[in-house]
């Protein structure tokens, strides 16, 4: 019930013998290094120890990782996407591992450059054609888009630019600045410049501008185009092509198709190298991240002149075996030392070490906070109360079913190749498993289907023990299910309140019940009376009450727990807070009714189950021919939108009875997850 214990792990390693001990260890996934680098800040430390720097061959490690992330970026554009549609989403393919074993950075290094010279020397000189084709394609569209606004003119666009005399631009101007920029350029050239202009021209900008050419001596080149500046000029940029636009417009095109074609060709040599060469490259980038891990390493141990000092958590079960591995590897050039944490218990890592049924609800726990290294981990305890919860909340055997369909599917397909996947589809299942049960339990077959559409009321037949909104063959008015108070619990809403109120009340109290053990543990029998104490000793008399009618017993232990709030209130924050406290007590019985939400969503599930029967019962009556369709088209999506929003929802309310009330009774959490010192293998085996 509580974290895995933690032993710290201090060793100290001649440096010639370090790196086989960082790849020993980084293969186990047992430790988690601890990273040195802030005691060594410490006076007392650095006087013995000097910070590591990462090893040195993670920079050919980076290099090499940067030159494969380009290949794998080349491969990723030029692969033809497969469609996997439906199927292969649900059922995606696992990567056959490659087994690969190397003793030291130099061997993989060296292997990653063999392998990467083959698929460069394959690839390189595609990809530079591809390169070169792309860029060209590039500078003819540019020069298309400007050569297009200039097909009135005649002009040689090479005398465009600076000649030995003369200087020429062509572009484009606003019609409304024309006449002003032709007198300007009149007056800053004395007359020897020349304007020739084409048609009105949409642009891009949806504008309409006027095409024109300047034409003058090169010595006014500098003022020419300070006043074709200022007057919002848009200069085409034309430069070294010989013919006319319209020649040059036609002849880009018949290019731009020439360079489409041979893309086109070289896109498919390049598709099929990929194909070839994906999955080794994509070898190569893990096994490089894996070394880039282990030369970032070195960075958190500290040395000396001829060692390094590492330290590392470690699970207490693995220890021994941990041991192991630093005296092997090191081949006894080492001395490890094994002690208990000596930090702070929030820098004590938390490792939730359940069975193996268990643990994927562990995901439940972290998405509120993993439990501090002394806490309780509540993972267990969310587990029942989480599929019963969830169960009577949704309360359909039809969509319990389906949900536990759609569990399996993401469990047993999709949880190859994710653990989140595999959590939660476990959890669903599980989830879809208890609601089948109380389905049956309470007639939940799509709500009222058998009723509206077979004419079956499954209440009458003795196969459904509740009815959640009337009577059955075992609870009626006739046969209560019991009496309590001189109140007979008789019928389908009051036999599920009264559950959920039971449940809640036993889910509180194991909840305080562990709370409470907590604090004994803490020596604090003050707190654990304050804090937990009197609210059992409230629930004890409420249930005392209930089975002997005195409500003497409950009114006393009301007063009794108020007077006992204010105390607390007194003694946390002195008058005003005592006053406060007082309220304490409605707070802890709005956690008791929050639980009254179980039938309250057990009804909502039922409720518009029958509501979207009715409607489909009564378009296929209403409408003739067609109605049927409708109906079942009717049938399809509101059920589906039933089993969804409520299928959530059931989830959701389940998790905020357990994070707001049950945890409130006694969990904290906010500890530093376990990080293990691990290298993350999908395509390759050790």
């Amino acid at each position: 019930m509580r974290p895995a214990r933690m032993k710290k792990i201090r060793a100290v390693i001649l440096d010639e013998k370090v790196d086989p001990v960082i790849r020993k260890l980084h293969e186990s996934g047992l430790v988690e290094l601890y990273d040195l680098s802030t005691k060594l800040e410490d006076p007392e430390w650095s006087a013995f120890l000097a910070p590591s720097p990462s090893a040195e061959y993670g920079r050919n490690v980076a290099s090499l990782t940067i030159k494969v992330s380009r290949m794998l970026d080349l491969f990723s554009n030029v692969s033809k996407g497969e469609k996997t549609g439906l199927s292969g989403i649900l059922n995606p393919k696992v990567p056959e591992k490659k087994k690969l074993s190397f003793s030291s950075s130099a061997e993989i290094i060296s292997h990653v450059e063999n392998v990467l010279s083959c698929v460069e020397g394959e690839v390189s000189e595609p990809a530079k054609k591809l390169a070169e084709l792309e860029n060209r394609k590039a500078i003819l569209e540019a020069l298309k888009d400007s050569v297009k606004y200039l097909a009135d003119f005649e002009l040689d666009l090479k005398f465009l630019g600076e000649g030995p005399y003369t200087y020429t631009v062509s572009g484009l101007s606003f019609p409304e600045n024309l006449k002003g920029l032709e007198s300007s350029l009149t007056d800053v050239t004395d007359g020897y410049v020349e304007i020739v202009k084409g048609a009105p021209v949409n642009t891009g900008e949806k504008e309409q501008k006027i095409p024109i050419i300047v034409n003058t001596l090169k010595q006014y080149m500098d003022v020419v185009g300070a006043e074709l500046r200022k007057s919002g000029f848009e200069r085409l940029d034309i430069s070294e092509v010989i013919g006319t636009p319209k020649d040059v417009f036609i002849g880009s095109e018949k290019e731009l198709q020439s360079i489409e074609k041979d893309t086109k060709s070289i896109l498919e040599k390049l598709n099929a190298l990929s194909k070839k060469w994906t999955e080794e490259v994509l070898v190569l980038h893990e096994i490089l991240e894996i070394e880039k891990e282990r030369a970032e390493a070195y960075s958190m141990t500290g040395k000396t002149v001829r060692t390094h000092l590492v330290e590392a958590w470690a699970p207490s079960k693995y220890v021994k075996k941990v041991q192991e591995i630093i005296e092997t590897a090191s081949e006894g050039y080492s001395v490890v030392e094994i002690s208990e944490p000596d930090e702070p218990v929030e820098k004590i890592p938390v490792l939730l070490d359940n069975k193996k049924a268990i643990k994927p609800f562990e995901m439940l726990t972290e998405m509120y906070a993993p439990p501090k290294y002394n806490e309780i981990d509540p993972t267990m305890m969310i587990m029942p109360g989480f599929l019963l919860f969830y169960g009577i909340m949704l309360t359909d055997a039809v969509y319990g079913l389906l949900l536990a369909l759609a569990g399996v599917v993401l469990w047993k397909r999709m949880g190859k190749v994710s653990q989140g996947a595999y959590n939660l589809g476990y959890i669903l299942t599980l989830s879809g498993l208890s609601t089948v049960f109380f389905g049956i339990l309470t007639g939940g077959y799509l709500g009222d289907f058998m009723l509206q559409f077979m004419g079956m009321d499954i209440y009458s037949t003795g196969l459904a023990l509740v009815n959640p909104l009337g009577e059955s063959t075992y609870i009626s008015a006739a046969k209560p299910l019991l009496s309590l108070g001189g109140i007979d619990v008789n019928n389908g809403p009051m036999t599920i309140l009264l559950f959920s109120i039971v449940a809640g009340i036993l889910h509180l109290f194991i909840g305080l019940t562990v709370g409470i053990s907590e604090s004994l543990k803490k020596k604090s029998l003050l707190d654990a009376f304050l804090g937990q104490g009197m609210w059992m000793l409230l629930i004890l008399a409420i249930v005392t009450t209930v089975f002997t009618g005195n409500m003497m017993i409950a009114g006393v232990a009301v007063i009794l727990v108020i007077a006992l709030c204010m105390i607390k209130g007194f003694m946390n924050g002195g008058v005003l807070d005592a006053l406060l406290g007082a309220m304490d007590i409605t707070g802890f019985l709005g956690n008791v009714l929050s639980y009254a939400r179980l039938l309250a969503l057990c009804l909502a599930t039922g409720g518009l189950a029958m509501a979207v029967n009715i409607m489909a019962k009564l378009l296929g009556d209403a409408i003739p021919v067609i109605g049927i369709l409708i109906a079942i088209v009717m049938l399809v999506f509101g059920h589906a939108f039933n089993f969804v929003m409520n299928g959530l929802g059931s989830f959701i309310h389940s998790l905020r009875l357990h994070y707001v009330e049950f945890f409130g009774q006694y969990y904290e959490g906010g500890g530093k997850k376990f990080s293990p010192f691990k290298a993350k293998r999908e395509y390759t085996s050790n």
